[in-house]
Formats: C-alpha cells, structure tokens, sequence
C-alpha cells in the first residue's frame, strides 16, 4: 500500500550486531549501564526493628510485653519469608490449605488506654479464632493458640503491587509510557519485526514518529527511556530501547502524511510482548493483541491501552478522514486516510501521552487495525495500521 508523501528514515547502518538474546539481536551498547553513586551519601541511621516510636534520646522504648510480641513477631516473619520463597503469598497458600492466608504481619501503635497488639494481615475473610488457628497448625506459632496474645485481624486480600501505565516496568509492557530521552511521554503501542535483512531480527518497539523520534529531530541510535521524562525516566539508566526507524512528518507547503510512525530497537529483556492496563484498579493485569491487520469500517468497535488513559472501548466514527494537526514549534501538518473514534461510554477514548497505542478491533484475537497519534475534543484520529506496517517495513510480532 503507497505511502503516499512519507518516506523511510534510517540514519545509520548497524555495523555491530550486537550480543544475542533468545531469538533476536540486542542493539549495540548493551553493555551500558547507570554508574552507581550511592557511595558518596551517608545512609540514614538503622531504625528499630518493630518500627516503635522512640523517645526523646532517641531509644526504642521497651517493656516485657513489647519484647514478647517482637519476639513472636519475628517467628510470622521467618515463615511469611519461607512462603514468599515459594512463590507463595502465606504459608497456608504454599500449602494448598483452605485458610485465612496470613500475608503480613505488624505491631499497632500505641494508643492512650489501650495495649499494643499483634497485627495480621490476611487475604481473605476470617475470625481471630480461625487466624489464630492457622498460625498454630500451619505455621507453628504456639504463642497464638493463647488468649493473653492481642490479635488484630486486618482482611486486606491479596495484597499487590501499586502501579499505573505511568510506571516503570521491567520488563516493559505494550501501553506503558515511553518516550525519546528529550520529549515528555507517549505510549508503547506494540511488538513487531523488521521484514528483511538484519532487521528480521531485531524486536522492535511500534509507537508514533512524535513519540519515539522527536517530530524528525532524533537520529537512529538515540534513547528511548521507560518511563518517559514527564513520569520520571532518565536517560541512560531507564533506556529500554534505541530509535531505529522512522517515517519522516512532512511539513511543507502542500504536502500530505498518511502516518506519524517509528520503530525502536529493544533489548530483548527490557520489554515483555504483551500489554499492560489497570481497569479501576492499582495493579497491573496482561493480555495480548493478534498479529492479523484489518482495515477500520464506520462503527467497527475498537480498543487500545495507553499511558494516559488505560484500556478503553470505543466506536470508528468516520474513516477517510483528512486533518490537520498541530505539532507545536515542529508545525502544522496534513494527514489523509485517516478514522476517528469515539468511546463508547463516557469519557474520552483517548488524552495527551496516549500517543503511539495500537488501536484493535474489540473481538476475539484483537487484530491490529490502528496507531492512535492525536485527537481534541472527545475524538480520536488514527493512521490505518496497514498503512503503518507498509511504512514501517515491519510485521506485527507473532504471538503465538
């Protein structure tokens, strides 16, 4: 399929190929890594065990009854180290028993009248009788089976991780933020291959010209950084990838741009295939998209996670579509054949930093059918994923 106005962009030959991981080429200077400075701080000072407050000479206060629930304390403690060495999040769990599932352990603080207490963190619903239970058949606390031991039981479920698509993941994930070193961030679209030669097999990262090349101002070889510097990435310690390719935004009087696409060279272990979104939660969850590209059809419905707004569903609403698009200081550019979106809920399908998701069409196998890069108002406006893999020369990454 033409391209119309926009051509390849590679600035340089690889003349290493780089250290091999797994099935594809690592890009050049995989040796690099952030240099350590930490030597040249003063770590701040131990801080008590228990996490107790201290008095005003700084010492940790101390009683008969403090000492014995540090004690016992410190007995969950070896055990819940012993369940995570199994991959498993209480002992009850490491065991396949039927339990509470103690996760976490603590001491409350101390409130005026009352005495401290042991507390437990478990997973899921149960009474101090059934935790204490489990502590003493499951994870051999003796202590426990007494009522003398204060016990506070806190039903958390399983507990997680925090993240958002903002944060750093390593691997990195489809629909995490991303970025060229000197812009602010954009999004991770997608996984693909290069079609000939050396760059069969090099992984490569799918993401908008804006995003991974700086709107025409980077050049091959430069970082790319997970998270991008708008959430916290440094260039080098948070380099993931380099810019290989890129399809240039033509800017001049006249012409037309059918995609605002980019390509970059990923370390193999710095990346995960799949994509990452947060629904109305804190943790992160996967999935994968297909390697199959459709073309995009007027109320076709359609998904995409981003850095900005995570997973949405949303409708094509037009396609065909011709736009200008403001690139601030870069210009303003024309594009033809494009689709825009709508979400199907309320809210918008996508915002700033959403730039370089892969838009997919909402049905079994997720076949690839866009690459969102701009929108204002409540509507979205992406290139046809066709025109992308063609512009590119690249195949989408096989899955399976």
């Amino acid at each position: 399929m033409s391209t119309g106005d926009n051509d390849f962009n590679e600035n340089a030959e690889i003349n290493a190929s780089g250290e091999q991981l797994g099935d594809f080429d690592a890009p050049p200077g995989s040796e690099d890594r952030a240099s350590d400075s930490r030597s040249e701080f003063e770590p701040p000072p131990a801080e008590a065990e228990d996490g107790g407050e201290q008095d005003d000479e700084g010492e940790q206060e101390s009683s008969a009854e403090t000492q014995r629930l540090t004690e016992i304390k410190s007995q969950i403690e070896q055990r819940l180290v012993e369940a995570a060495s199994s991959n498993a999040m209480s002992m009850a769990s490491a065991r396949s028993i039927d339990s509470a599932g103690v996760q976490g352990v603590g001491i409350s603080s101390v409130l005026p009248g009352q005495p401290r207490a042991l507390v437990l963190y478990v997973e899921s619903e149960a009474n101090e009788e059934q935790v204490r239970r489990e502590m003493v058949d499951t994870m051999g606390i003796q202590a426990a089976s007494s009522d003398e031991l204060p016990v506070e039981v806190v039903v958390t479920g399983r507990i997680e991780a925090y993240t958002t698509n903002r944060s750093k993941f390593r691997p990195a994930p489809g629909g995490a933020s991303v970025g060229h070193f000197k812009i602010t961030a954009g999004t991770i679209g997608g996984w693909a291959r290069g079609l000939r030669g050396n760059r069969t097999r090099r992984l490569l990262m799918v993401s908008n010209n804006h995003v991974l090349a700086n709107s025409n101002s980077a050049k091959f070889g430069d970082s790319i950084i997970q998270q991008g510097a708008a959430d916290g990435g440094s260039n080098p310690a948070d380099r993931i990838a380099i810019l290989e390719r890129f399809v240039p935004i033509n800017f001049s009087a006249g012409a037309s741009n059918y995609v605002d696409a980019a390509t970059g060279w990923c370390w193999p272990d710095r990346v995960r295939r799949d994509h990452v979104y947060h629904g109305n939660s804190s943790v992160a969850k996967y999935f994968k998209i297909g390697n199959q590209v459709v073309q995009p059809k007027p109320d076709m419905v359609v998904g995409k996670t981003g850095r900005t707004t995570d997973l949405t569903q949303g409708m094509i609403q037009a396609v065909a579509v011709s736009v200008n698009v403001n690139y601030g200081s870069a210009g303003v550019a024309h594009f033809k054949d494009q689709f825009s979106v709508r979400r199907t809920s309320a809210g918008n399908f996508s915002a700033g930093g959403d730039s370089g998701s892969i838009v997919w069409q909402w049905k079994a196998g997720l076949p690839c059918v866009g690459l969102l890069f701009a929108g204002g108002g409540g509507t979205t406006f992406c290139n046809r994923f066709s025109r992308v893999v063609t512009a590119l020369d690249i195949r989408p990454y096989e899955l399976s």
